[in-house]
């Protein structure tokens, strides 16, 4: 008779055949799908590369030309097409959108519309800084150790119409 030790440590092997056959055929088909993988990224590549030197080909300067040459009725710009600004019609007042109370959601008595067919106004330059009086008097060792405030309190106190007789 076998002892009840040996009956366990059988199924247990039993038990671990049967795991091990499990995980190898398990090993094994991940193989053959990474074989698979593979192979599909190699051609892709390649597909890829004949694709890039097709592209290259098609894109050429000069065979774009001679295809635009004979395809298309192009011809030079001349300089009758051209035109300026002044040429360019003038939308009429009447045209114009009014702008009424009620339709000022801010209240500020002006109202922003946005049409598609409305012509788009540039907008005006912004005012240009006024010029920093400049002391034309030497520079002595006792204005350098002035501090920042001592500085800012002078040109404060100095109005523009000093720094106007002072240029003069």
């Amino acid at each position: 008779m076998i002892r009840p030790t040996s009956s366990i440590l059988l199924i247990l092997a039993a038990v671990a055949g049967g795991v091990l056959f499990h995980i190898s055929f398990e090993v094994s088909e991940l193989d053959d799908r990474l074989g698979t993988l593979n192979h599909d990224i190699r051609s892709d590549r390649e597909a890829i590369h004949v694709l890039r030197a097709e592209w290259s080909f098609l894109n050429q300067p000069d065979r774009l030309e001679e295809l635009a040459r004979r395809h298309l009725d192009l011809q030079p710009v001349s300089g009758t097409q051209l035109t300026g600004v002044g040429t360019l019609p003038v939308r009429p007042e009447e045209a114009l959108p009014e702008i009424t109370p009620h339709d000022d959601p801010t209240g500020l008595g002006r109202a922003i519309e946005l049409h598609a067919g409305a012509p788009r106004v540039k907008p005006t330059a912004p005012a240009r800084p006024t010029a920093i009086p400049v002391a034309s008097a030497p520079v002595q060792r006792a204005d350098v150790s002035r501090s920042l405030d001592d500085v800012l309190r002078e040109i404060v106190n100095t109005g523009p119409s000093s720094a106007k007789a002072g240029a003069q």
